[in-house]
């Protein structure tokens, strides 16, 4: 490896949060020159003819899309269940609870976060429950900062899994190996976010006060993500854990002591019953379980869009192997036809019932639009560049000079990679996507487990995208007054390096201990 293609390998990564953190573009434009710059350099150092380039770009396109449909449908089906009055049902109900401040705290910034980032994404949890936080009394930069940190748990499996799928797809790994490990080491980060929030709201008296409490339902949610992986229900994974510990809370809260001051004011009453306001979510489980049954997997086997790649080879000699299908969307299994169908059959449902507000759907999807197409374009640019880094031989010689780094400081070092990608971007699927090649490369490179690594990459990224710069812009664009994003920072920030620290230690330990 000579210095040379060592620099122009990390060119790309190295424009990218360049574009994002000093010149201060949006990521689409810092993706696009990232691009550029991954292709001058595969062709002009790498020996990638036009060819190759343009297959790497399209297999980028092939894989942003299968990502992308996750996202569009998971925005859509929010933004049609906030339109008709269901996510203000649901939380409505949370809120009017008479609880105890400090686990009312908890329910609405770590659980219930989780809840809402698992069937959104994107910022929504802060945007919907920091000022809920402040409606219960909390202080506006305390409310951001607990809701940053205390949805960051809930990201991998959230917006229905889109950066469980990234990293499987940049990595090759195989979903039905990598979901169970993977949900039992956010046994640390759910327990570590439960009590962030506590020390954010409460300092160290409300850790002492919450820690049995936080400990029962980090047991709840971890032992409930791992069984949903090990049935093959990934996408609803960080939604039914974040909505099965909101539930536990509250009934612990219902059975202690309230104070109310902070929650006398006066309510309108939820346009939805809490039963029909769930009604999308449920239908939703209830279809991606129905998904995994061995009978319907079998009959649907088939019914799948991939595209065919040739295999090529550089002029230097490095050889990128034919995909048959590449990327494949099936009908049953992908998440987006089991969104769209839940958006369906709650329309008729909904519409039988009387509950239906004309022009729901539209409103619905120009809101999906305007949120999502920013993310689109910036999350193809980002995977293009990924692919023609990796299809070029460029992750290869990364991945050559983390391997002087050696097999346990690089387990450490894994998740900060993960952390690092989500920070600048606001993404975990920015992240395993931007990233996911050189982690795969690496592990290679020093003998470690891929599905390890692949695990490392997305639980960094997972607590790195709830830290983010654009989470804590969210909350302050929400809440308004006088508070500042670099305010939620220094508050948020802290917990975020301690955490994925702390996730490193536990790869490493996890490692020598010879789980894999």
């Amino acid at each position: 490896m000579t210095p040379l293609r060592f620099v122009v390998a990390i060119l790309p990564v190295l424009a990218l949060l360049s574009g994002i953190l000093v010149l201060r573009w949006r990521a689409y434009r810092a993706a696009a020159l990232a691009w550029l710059v991954a292709v001058a350099g595969a062709a002009l150092v790498y020996g990638a003819g036009p060819v190759m380039i343009a297959s790497a770009s399209a297999k980028g396109l092939s894989l942003a899309l299968l990502v992308m449909l996750i996202v569009w449908s998971a925005v859509f089906l929010y933004t049609l269940a906030a339109d008709l009055g269901a996510v203000d049902s649901i939380a409505r109900r949370i809120l009017d609870s008479s609880v105890d401040p400090l686990v009312l705290a908890l329910l609405l910034a770590w659980t219930f976060s989780g809840f809402m980032q698992g069937i959104a994404g994107f910022g929504v949890p802060v945007a919907v429950i920091a000022p809920l936080m402040v409606l219960a009394g909390f202080s506006p930069v305390r409310s951001i900062a607990a809701v940053m940190i205390g949805h960051s748990w809930a990201i991998t499996f959230g917006s229905m899994g889109s950066s469980f799928f990234a990293v499987q797809l940049v990595t090759g790994v195989d979903g039905a190996a990598l979901g169970p490990p993977l949900a039992l080491l956010f046994i640390l980060p759910i327990f570590f976010t439960g009590l962030s929030v506590a020390h954010i709201v409460a300092g160290w008296r409300g850790v002492r006060r919450a820690l049995p409490l936080v400990a029962a339902a980090s047991a709840l949610m971890s032992a409930l993500m791992w069984a949903l992986n090990m049935l093959g229900a990934a996408p609803v994974s960080s939604m039914l854990p974040g909505l099965f510990g909101s539930f536990f809370l509250w009934l612990v809260g219902r059975g202690r002591a309230a104070n109310t001051s902070a929650l006398s004011q006066d309510r309108v009453t939820p346009r939805l019953s809490f039963g029909w306001a769930f009604l999308p979510y449920g239908l939703l489980t209830l279809l991606s379980l129905l998904a995994q049954v061995p009978a319907v997997k079998d009959t649907a086997a088939d019914l799948q869009f991939a595209l065919r790649y040739p295999g090529l080879q550089t002029a230097q000699g490095f050889a990128v192997p034919p995909q048959e299908a590449y990327a494949p969307i099936r009908l049953v299994g992908h998440p987006a036809p089991l969104l769209l169908l839940s958006a369906l059959l709650t329309y008729l449902l909904y519409r039988q019932r009387g509950l239906w507000q004309q022009g729901a759907a539209g409103r619905a999807w120009r809101a999906t639009v305007q949120q999502s197409t920013g993310t689109t374009v910036g999350v193809a640019l980002m995977v293009m560049m990924a692919l023609v880094v990796a299809d070029s031989g460029m992750a290869a010689v990364l991945a050559d000079a983390a391997e002087e780094l050696g097999g346990s400081a690089y387990l450490v070092a894994a998740p900060f990679i993960g952390l690092l990608g989500a920070f600048v971007t606001g993404s975990n699927t920015n992240s395993n996507v931007m990233f996911g090649p050189l982690q795969l490369f690496a592990s290679q490179a020093l003998a470690l487990s891929t599905l390890t690594i692949a695990a490392a990459q997305t639980l960094g990224g997972s607590i790195g995208s709830g830290v983010a710069p654009d989470k804590a812009l969210i909350g302050t664009s929400v809440l308004g007054g006088d508070v500042s994003e670099g305010e939620v920072m220094r508050r948020a920030l802290p917990y975020g390096l301690l955490g994925v620290l702390l996730i490193g230690l536990e790869v490493l330990i996890v490692t020598l201990l010879g789980f894999r």
